[in-house]
């Protein structure tokens, strides 16, 4: 009588326990997560992409790697490099001046020809954990990161210039902060006005370490060595605090 009635019982509360909605466990388990990046391409979508593996970058002149055309677009490199190849092959990773709100982070960028390593056009761009390197100066004449909003974390090096044209390493307007930039041909670091520039580091870039246009906050950096001016604020109304700038 016993096994009768727990019987009874389970059949009692399995009525009570609602079945799954048909296609409840059906999603596709590949459509969980970003959006995997397995060769250079134009991004046309929102959302979240990943690189999966390195990539190397032959494109025509004036090509991009990777053209971001949609605004709110996050690419995680997950520590992968894109190298540019042989010239003419430009920009690595850009976005236009009509998206907002593009995040690029977390992986290495090198040996590109022209152009910039990021360059994002539109405002609210997050550029994070990047490391930025050219290839010697056997014709690069770019520059390193360009971007409006934070940018914070990155580490550029060895950015060459053609006449008065690049060999910038990182040229940004917002909270420009934590950023290592060094050997670059012109500056290391170019601020635009109204920014927040906060414990970077330029050393021995071949023109200015960091440049910044006021009104801006600038505290707590690191600039020595450059070859003509380690801290050259333009302009009235910056906040000079705390600098280390010879």
């Amino acid at each position: 009588m016993r096994s009768v009635a727990l019987f009874s019982f389970v059949l009692a509360l399995g009525a009570l326990i609602p079945a799954p909605r048909p296609g409840a466990y059906a999603q596709d388990p590949r459509q969980e997560g970003p959006i995997e990046i397995k060769k250079c391409q134009t991004i046309s979508q929102p959302g979240s992409y990943k690189l999966v593996n390195n990539l190397t970058f032959n494109g025509a002149s004036g090509s991009t790697c990777l053209s971001i055309t949609a605004s709110f677009v996050t690419i995680d490199l997950a520590g992968f490099t894109i190298t540019g190849g042989l010239p003419p092959a430009e920009t690595i990773i850009a976005a236009g001046d009509n998206t907002t709100g593009i995040t690029v982070r977390n992986g290495s960028i090198s040996a590109f020809f022209t152009g910039f390593g990021v360059g994002l056009g539109g405002d609210a761009s997050v550029v994070e954990g990047l490391r930025v390197a050219g290839n010697g100066g056997s014709g690069i004449r770019g520059g390193g990161i360009s971007a409006t909003g934070i940018v914070r974390g990155n580490a550029v090096v060895r950015m060459a210039a053609r006449l008065t044209a690049g060999g910038v390493g990182i040229s940004a307007t917002g909270v420009i902060t934590g950023n290592y930039t060094t050997v670059n041909a012109h500056f290391g670091i170019l601020a635009g006005g109204g920014s927040t520039v906060i414990g970077n580091t330029a050393t021995n870039n071949a023109d200015v370490g960091i440049a910044v246009t006021c009104p801006s906050n600038v505290t707590d950096n690191t600039a020595t060595g450059n070859q003509h001016v380690n801290l050259q604020l333009n302009g009235t109304g910056c906040n000079d605090t705390n600098n280390v700038a010879p």
